[in-house]
């Protein structure tokens, strides 16, 4: 079986994260078959600004901070890792592959929760109400991210 784990830079960014996601994290990516690594944990104020302008986030930084805009950060966007930069390029940002990935980050979160190993519970930004209806019940979809939640 594959056992995945962090390389440095996904590690360093991670390290800028609250501990739950730390914890979180880890272990879901020990579990997973698709490889995945982190791109964003903290995100200073000036670059959530320039993510605003540029459409690809709904909140500016300065009105109002994001998640990622706390230290340590309360969210974290990844991406799917493949060693080949060319299949790699493909699936980064994949529908699917991100997909499936949620679905272990969820459950691993939820089992750190209910074992009391972490005090927060993840929500993703493909479906930001949690009611399962992935993408289509929402005006913006985030596939990359999840932040930390109080249940």
């Amino acid at each position: 079986m594959i056992k995945n784990k962090f390389g440095n830079r996904s590690k360093e960014k991670l390290n800028t994260c609250h501990s739950d996601l730390q914890k979180i994290m880890n272990l879901s990516i020990s579990r997973s078959v698709v490889d995945f690594g982190v791109s964003e944990g903290h995100r200073s104020l000036k670059r959530q600004k320039k993510l605003y302008d540029e459409g690809k986030s709904k909140i500016d930084g300065i009105s109002r901070k994001g998640k990622h805009n706390y230290k340590p950060s309360l969210a974290v966007d990844i991406y799917t890792y493949h060693p080949d930069l060319a299949t790699r390029r493909k699936i980064a940002y994949s529908k699917e592959h991100l997909s499936y990935i949620a679905g272990i980050i969820q459950g691993c979160a939820r089992e750190l929760y209910e074992e009391g190993q972490v005090s927060h519970i993840i929500r993703w930004g493909a479906n930001w109400d949690s009611d399962g209806i992935i993408a289509l019940d929402h005006s913006f979809d985030d596939y990359p991210h999840f932040e930390l939640i109080k249940p």
